[in-house]
């Protein structure tokens, strides 16, 4: 998934001029979503406030099945003056229950979940490696050509 500083921002900027509104998470009133469709595919937006103020972005979209299970690739954002704090580790446990909560409301019980994180950034790949899994493949990204990492966890239930 690309760097997701700029669209953190442009969530930030969309949510304090009212042009999207969020939601309380249900097991977890502190985390906030957004559900919206563009391009015809749901995204899940999930994030950290202090008022308005975005400290922790996370989004999942849909991706190509993994092991015969629907897949959501996740990415995740901190502001700069907010980064090694825990703090998108702490949302994105909190978004993952959040989505498996109301996907199994409706029936899906199990899905994956896959970051991919582009090789050299250590901390995304320090991330996912403690809240996704170790690393299953290696690549090039085919949109950056760059080098890149996935992880893949499945959600069956609450993450701890």
């Amino acid at each position: 998934m690309p760097d997701l500083e700029m669209p953190m921002k442009s969530f930030e900027a969309a949510l304090k001029s009212r042009e999207i509104a969020v939601q309380p998470g249900a097991l977890d009133e502190k985390i906030f979503v957004h559900m919206d469709k563009p391009a015809g595919e749901p995204r899940f937006s999930y994030v950290r406030l202090d008022r308005t103020t975005v400290t922790a972005f996370v989004v999942f979209i849909p991706a190509d099945p993994y092991e015969r299970l629907p897949c959501f690739q996740v990415g995740w954002a901190v502001p700069k003056e907010l980064r090694g704090q825990g703090r998108a580790a702490d949302a994105f446990r909190a978004a993952v229950n959040e989505l498996w909560n109301g996907m199994s409301r409706n029936g899906m019980r199990e899905f994956y979940v896959e970051a991919v994180v582009e090789q050299g950034n250590v901390a995304s790949e320090k991330l996912a490696e403690k809240v996704v899994s170790s690393a299953v493949k290696t690549g090039i990204d085919k949109n950056a050509g760059v080098p890149i990492t996935q992880y893949f966890r499945k959600i069956d239930g609450i993450v701890a």
